[in-house]
């Protein structure tokens, strides 16, 4: 992890997010954060990367993980084991917690269909979140090389 570390510090000051914090999240949403989704919030605590706003890590900026994910759990059903991490237009990166692919990128639409995954456009899916972070990571190094 420590390469994706400086690659990502070379970009960006170092702005994590606290154990404490992490805790809090997982407390409050009754679950628990992926080891590469924790091993990153030591340095990166959301906001605009690889040209997509991600949702605020720690609680103190809104909006943030744990609010959007409360909201849709309530608004929507989204599934308890699923954490928002993004909402770009007409679309949802979400994050499961308990299985794989751990980031699923899908139409806004389908949000609906996320438990049972039958999507009517298939979504874009990363194994773990750390290759999500080091796709959206690589995507930012090539845009600044130009």
């Amino acid at each position: 992890m420590d390469p994706l570390k400086q690659r990502y510090i070379n970009l960006y000051p170092d702005e994590g997010t606290s154990d404490r914090e992490l805790e809090e999240i997982e407390k409050t949403l009754n679950i628990r954060l992926p080891i590469t989704f924790r091993e990153i919030s030591a340095y990166y605590n959301g906001g605009l990367l690889g040209g997509i706003s991600h949702f605020s890590i720690p609680d103190d900026r809104k909006p943030n993980v744990k609010d959007e994910t409360l909201r849709l759990r309530k608004t929507v059903g989204l599934p308890s084991r699923f954490v928002v991490l993004a909402e770009p237009p007409e679309s949802l990166i979400v994050m499961d917690t308990s299985g794989t692919p751990e980031v699923i990128w899908l139409d806004a639409m389908d949000v609906t269909n996320l438990a049972g995954r039958t999507f009517t456009s298939p979504p874009d899916v990363w194994e773990t979140y750390g290759e999500f972070f080091e796709t959206l990571l690589a995507e930012e190094e090539e845009e600044r090389e130009y």
